[in-house]
């Protein structure tokens, strides 16, 4: 065969006739026989392919034949199952480039051994191919059992070959076993040749790593500016926390609530974290994660701390505590997961329209994508509530896990307990050394980079509303009727609003409005007419104004009276009948009650705390609700004592005080 057949013949890849391209061999691993095998036929192909001599000089210098040459370079140029030259490596002695493949007609066969005829077997009947691959990779259905194992498959193979009427003379009825270590051999190898598929017969966590980590190279650049990346995700404790009850008699208890989530945001630059929140719900909600937005935006105020030897490292805090630059700082890309809290419409409309940020979204129950905030909450757990006497552990067989529930109990670990906790275990990490960011300290590194110019962006001032954070623009009806004397007003979510301004305007009757909701206090909401004017405040009617609630509380409430397991009348506050209806739930024993019934006090006590921040305009929106419901209280009170001093008939008494609406 001539130099122009082997290297210069059609369909070969630049890298398959460069042997500067070729994979190299580590000479140094070789034994001294094979080594100098190896040199003689790597100088060979080196000079041939430079041209430098012809095929009998080069067999005079290496003593590689011309015929043996050209059975080298055919290896060298062949390309593996990773689609690359074999190269130098096809040059080791006794390396093999292709897999066994069994010939027939060749004379000198040994009848002891098989080898090969497995793999004919399977060639001549792909069916039972088939079979065998679906059963191991969990495909097709062709079985319920969740990971078969070897044995069974190969029971199954051999029926498979009784149903193909394969003669006993033939393999594998011809061999001792059946063919089993074979089809074992078979079986390991197509393991590794679909790893993702074959790692789920180990496990969940064994199949998302196989599937969705350690492929490709890293895809995004290393991240210098602070607030530039975040990343986003939540956590469920691992512990148990009581909450102290008090029982219509007026005694205190103690109830288990269950396990709730603590939600964070981190720095990807820095690794500080920049706001966090905790959500009682048994998932959090779009509420909870843009609670965690507006901790990290709004500037932090540490709070006083009531538990006995709990201190704040002086190194510690939170970025917008420590640095006032980063008071209202708002990030540029955030990362989490698909999960539907992260999808909800006041989510990407508040991340879109009121921080401008862009979402970077990532699978599903994959901690490895979002690897920094994973190792903060193992952080968290192991340096904080792993080392608690209420603590579940990491696993149910942990044996930190002692009786959680009752430890709680004993000791008296309650939520508020928790909050406290989680406020000083967050501000000591963002003062702990770190050995990412080379053993400074998130808080030292995020001041160096902002003493570098660094700064991020921060949120317009115009935009500066701790309300804005759980705001959502909807679009409603004005509803009323002339003919019924029924005045204007707006119904959301089962409840009537109204204002005096609404009230005097009939032409709007009949006309769809927008309504800039506040999902955590749902006591009034901003009117907008269809030109972008403001209409004003509406205020809930009846007592539905009087107490803070949020719009799961109210479709709670809803769903309770649709049920008719609570009733409430004008005059009785819902959200009183609500808690009541919780608390008696909770004391007898009903662990996501007690969640939820410190859910609702927790957004009361928020609520009166931030009652100064709220608009001079919704203020007294507020103030004239609670006055229109304290006069319709007084005219109810009004009318029992007057009932109870008149004797008369039931219809003189109601014609007197017949004009009296309410």
């Amino acid at each position: 065969m001539s130099r122009m057949k082997m290297i210069e013949k059609d369909g070969l890849l630049p890298e398959q006739v460069n042997p500067e391209l070729w994979p190299i061999v580590d000479e140094k691993m070789l034994s001294n026989d094979n080594l100098a095998l190896f040199q003689n036929r790597k100088q060979a192909v080196i000079l041939y392919f430079n041209l430098e001599l012809n095929q009998e000089q080069i067999h005079e210098l290496t003593g590689v034949s011309p015929r043996n040459l050209r059975r080298l370079i055919n290896r060298c140029i062949t390309l593996d199952t990773s689609g690359i030259p074999w190269g130098f490596r096809a040059l080791i002695p006794n390396k093999s480039t292709k897999p066994y493949s069994l010939n027939l007609l060749k004379q000198k066969q040994n009848e002891l051994r098989k080898t090969g005829e497995f793999k004919m077997l399977l060639e001549k009947y792909p069916a039972i191919k088939e079979l065998i691959d679906d059963l191991y990779l969990g495909r097709n259905r062709k079985t319920l059992e969740p990971a078969m194992k070897p044995k069974n498959i190969h029971k199954k193979f051999v029926d498979a070959c009784k149903e193909h009427k394969i003669p006993l003379t033939q393999y594998p009825f011809n061999t001792e076993r059946l063919g089993i270590r074979a089809l074992y051999r078979y079986l390991r190898r197509l393991g590794e040749q679909n790893f993702g598929k074959t790692s789920s017969r180990y496990g969940h966590d064994a199949e998302q790593k196989a599937t969705k980590a350690g492929k490709g190279d890293q895809n995004s650049p290393v991240t210098l500016t602070p607030y530039q990346k975040v990343q986003f995700d939540a956590h469920r404790i691992d512990g148990v926390f009581a909450v102290e009850l008090k029982t219509p008699e007026g005694d205190s208890v103690l109830k288990i609530l269950e396990r709730f989530w603590i939600l964070t945001l981190i720095d990807v630059a820095t690794r500080s974290v920049i706001g966090k929140t905790i959500s009682l719900n048994k998932e959090y909600s779009a509420a909870d994660f843009m609670l965690c937005m507006r901790d990290a935006i709004v500037p932090h105020v540490r709070p006083v701390l009531t538990i006995n030897g709990l201190t704040f490292n002086g190194d510690g805090g939170y970025p917008s505590e420590v640095y006032p630059e980063l008071q209202w700082a708002v990030f540029d890309v955030i990362c989490f997961d698909n999960a539907k809290s992260h999808l909800a419409n006041l989510v990407k409309d508040r991340l879109r329209n009121l921080l401008g940020c862009t979402t970077n979204l990532g699978p599903v129950d994959l901690p490895m994508r979002r690897g920094i905030i994973e190792r903060f909450f193992q952080t968290l757990e192991e340096n904080g509530f792993h080392r608690l006497p209420n603590t579940t552990g990491s696993h149910p067989n942990d044996p930190r896990r002692s009786k959680p529930e009752e430890k709680a109990i004993q000791y008296k670990i309650t939520f508020d307990n928790l909050k406290e906790l989680v406020e000083v275990l967050i501000s000591n990490y963002n003062g702990t050394p770190h050995g990412g960011i080379y053993h400074q300290t998130p808080l030292e590194l995020l001041g160096k980079r902002l003493a570098n110019g660094m700064i991020p962006r921060q949120l317009e001032e115009s935009k500066r509303s701790e309300m804005l954070f759980l705001q959502t623009t909807i679009v409603r009806t004005v509803r009323g009727s002339l003919k019924t004397g029924k005045r204007p007003y707006i119904q959301y979510e089962g409840v009537e609003y109204r204002s005096e301004r609404l009230s005097q305007s009939a032409h709007l009757i009949g006309k769809d409005i927008s309504l800039h909701v506040n999902v955590d206090d749902l006591r009034t909401l901003r009117a907008f007419l269809p030109d972008g004017s403001e209409l004003g405040y509406l205020s809930a009617t009846g007592k539905w104004s009087i107490t803070p609630h949020t719009l799961q509380m109210r479709k709670a409430i809803n769903q309770l009276v649709l049920r008719r397991h609570i009733h409430f009348t004008q005059w009785d506050d819902p959200i009183f009948v609500y808690t009541t209806y919780l608390m008696n739930k909770a004391i007898d024993g009903k662990k996501k009650d007690a969640n939820k019934l410190t859910h609702v006090q927790e957004i009361i006590k928020d609520a009166s705390t931030s009652r100064n921040s709220l608009p001079e305009e919704q203020k007294e929106a507020l103030d004239q609700a609670t006055k229109t419901n304290e006069a319709l209280d007084r005219a109810r009170q009004m009318i029992r004592e007057e009932k109870e001093r008149h004797s008369g008939s039931m219809d003189e008494f109601l014609a007197k005080y017949k004009t009296i609406t309410f």
